[in-house]
């Protein structure tokens, strides 16, 4: 095993200063693949007849905005999007990866956060190469491996001639020269011909040049009839234009802006359709109906004739239309069996290979992700005695704390507008928990150490009521998981991993407790049960770290055995790790709870005392073949603490 070195010494040296990344032993995992360069595995589905579809979306403009939007594109992409495709969008000042709503930075986002292959569209007429290249080297290190290549709109009142006249044609012969084959690239069809082409037949000309360029796909401008399509397939095979030719499908969803956009795009909206939105032009439910049946009965057309392989839907950034498309259509394709109990990015150029991940960010992917984002290799097989983890400083996650942070109001409608004490506290942890209404009438669907505003995990049901009992008695539970041996791979609640498999998993909790019992506990733990039991204790400031277990060694919590398989185990819990997340777990406290209340509140004094005052602890049940003590523990603690 190689131990990361730091600064001449184990990194196990608190004093230590991290100058290198971590290191992993890694082994060949049965669930894991090398990243499929999207290029290919278009051709691949098409080679197996399988249609699939890709998504089109467009930055939002404020920053406030941006959580909603990755958790829409995340929502989508869950129904099996082949990829999603970001826009060059000069307003957001594309090229700024340090502007949270650029292009780029929205891209790198959906890549990350959304775990679905994310192609950037990038446009060269406003650049010089140099400029190009420099976006191209940037996407390259944000991990992205699709560009769609374009020449992009001039700037209004701006002739050709008054840019660099580089086109999409120089692009891609630009990466192909300094990139190779590292990019899939895509570019721009038009079933029309392009308005300013000299010709329909030029334009068809350029296409082909652009693909013997090295193009690997084509994505079409917009239509309104599905014959329009057709026979621009027809004509691009006839001159030996031989790249797969994804239609680009926009949904009719509003009046006036399907008008906008035709203008912007200079296309004649079809008479007949003008004709079939004048009477309901003004009900936008309606239009939005007969624009989702319309193209319904295109895209099926196109995909039964076989005249088209795939659908690309600009979305407008619209999530409920664009999902009554593909579920009509037969391409939704609702997850199934999980690879491991944790969101795989299995799409992700980088990420693709990571097999193993500490339970403490089980509820808070996005932030693992960030503050791992700048990790270039990541661990497959299991999470060795490397040194610390490294993992980025909690100053520096700040997207992880915008892509959850929720407006005040929604916040205190599920936490109280005013907590009186502990009790008030306690109340909305077991409403999570139990997913009853509050006082106010409002469910607790999000804590602060959650992320996704769905409520508690299926498997929770498992272990429900004795949480409940943890939170009634002050032992404030943030994460945790039952024992299991051997459920079968398929279980719809601890289940994992390929078919014909086998589950395990010891019994785990993380809580929130007062120090007068975290050290009744201990006691109790190392007189009674100091094999069976481990502990991890520890305050805000590591005035107090105690444990029993190694203090580099990880310990599998859940593991899996399948068929023709190395046994995988995918989530531990490493000591090293639990520092590094301590800090950001006493956070959550004060930056999504307390600071929601003026300071000089009895609130925010409340939420405050158990910030500073309060132990985070974790406790492993070792033995899974047996039902669980930690609750038996727990309650032995808090008898001889009020004895």
């Amino acid at each position: 095993m190689a131990i990361l070195r730091v600064n001449g010494i184990d990194s196990g040296d608190e004093n230590a200063v991290v100058t290198e990344k971590p290191v992993f032993e890694t082994s060949k995992s049965w669930s894991l693949k090398n990243y499929e360069l999207l290029h290919e595995r278009i051709e691949r589905l098409i080679d197996e007849k399988t249609p699939f579809f890709s998504l089109e979306f467009f930055p939002p403009r404020f920053v406030n905005g941006v959580p909603n939007f990755l958790e829409r594109v995340e929502r989508l992409s869950e129904g099996g999007s082949v990829f999603v495709d970001m826009t060059w969008h000069m307003g957001s000042d594309p090229a700024n990866i340090d502007k949270v709503t650029s292009s780029s930075s929205i891209a790198a986002s959906m890549l990350d956060y959304c775990g679905v292959d994310t192609m950037l569209h990038m446009t060269c007429v406003q650049y010089n190469k140099a400029d190009t290249l420099k976006h191209l080297e940037q996407a390259k290190a944000m991990g992205l491996r699709s560009i769609l290549a374009l020449r992009g709109d001039l700037p209004p009142g701006t002739e050709l001639e008054d840019t660099n006249q580089f086109r999409a044609l120089d692009m891609i012969r630009w990466i192909r020269e300094e990139y190779g084959d590292y990019f899939s690239i895509g570019c721009a069809g038009y079933p029309l011909g392009h308005p300013q082409a000299p010709s329909y037949k030029a334009d068809l000309q350029y296409l082909k040049a652009k693909c013997d360029a090295g193009a690997n796909f084509v994505i079409t401008q917009l239509f309104f009839e599905p014959e329009t399509f057709e026979k621009f397939v027809a004509d691009c095979r006839e001159i030996g234009i031989t790249k797969p030719i994804i239609p680009g499908i926009m949904p009719i969803m509003g009046y006036e802006s399907i008008k906008r956009i035709a203008k912007l795009s200079q296309l004649e909206i079809p008479d007949h359709i003008l004709e079939d939105l004048e009477p309901i032009k003004h009900d936008d439910d309606a239009v939005q109906k007969y624009g989702t049946e319309r193209c319904i009965e295109m895209c099926r057309r196109l995909l039964d004739n076989g005249s088209a392989p795939s659908i690309h839907l600009y979305t407008m950034n619209r999530e409920g239309s664009i999902r009554e498309i593909l579920k009509a259509l037969g391409l939704w394709k609702l997850e199934g069996d999980r690879v491991f109990p944790w969101k795989n990015r299995s799409q992700h150029p980088i990420r693709c290979l990571e097999s193993v991940r500490p339970i403490y960010w089980s509820f808070r992917p996005r932030s693992y992700i960030t503050r791992t984002r700048d990790w270039d290799q990541f661990p497959n097989g299991r999470w060795g005695n490397s040194s610390s983890p490294a993992f980025g400083d909690v100053s520096s996650y700040y997207l992880s704390n915008l892509t959850t942070l929720r407006n005040g109001d929604d916040r205190l409608s599920m936490f109280g507008e005013n907590i009186e004490s502990i009790e008030d506290v306690k109340r909305v942890f077991i409403n999570y928990i139990t997913q009853t209404p509050n006082v106010s009438g409002k469910k607790v669907t999000v804590l602060p150490w959650t992320e996704a505003e769905t409520g508690v995990q299926p498997e929770t049901s498992l272990i429900s009521e004795q949480l409940v009992w943890c939170n009634e008695n002050g032992i404030l539970t943030v994460n945790s998981q039952p024992s299991v041996n051997g459920a079968p791979s398929t279980d719809p609640l601890v289940g994992w991993g390929k078919p014909g498999g086998y589950c395990y998993q010891k019994a785990y909790l993380e809580c929130f407790m007062t120090a007068e019992l975290s050290e009744k506990l201990i006691d109790i733990i190392e007189r009674e049960y100091p094999v069976r039991v481990n502990y991890h204790a520890i305050d805000k400031d590591s005035s107090f770290d105690k444990t029993n277990s190694e203090e580099t060694t990880p310990i599998a919590v859940t593991w899996g055995v399948f068929p023709g398989s190395e046994i995988a185990q995918p989530t531990v819990v490493d000591p090293l790790s639990f520092r590094a997340w301590r800090d950001e777990a006493y956070q959550m406290w004060m930056a999504q709870w307390g600071d929601f209340y003026p300071k000089e509140s009895k609130s925010y004094g409340v939420i405050k005392s158990i910030h500073d005052t309060f132990r985070l602890v974790t406790l492993v049940d070792n033995d899974f073949q047996k039902p669980s003590v930690l609750f038996d523990v727990l309650q032995k603690a808090l008898e001889q603490l009020y004895q």
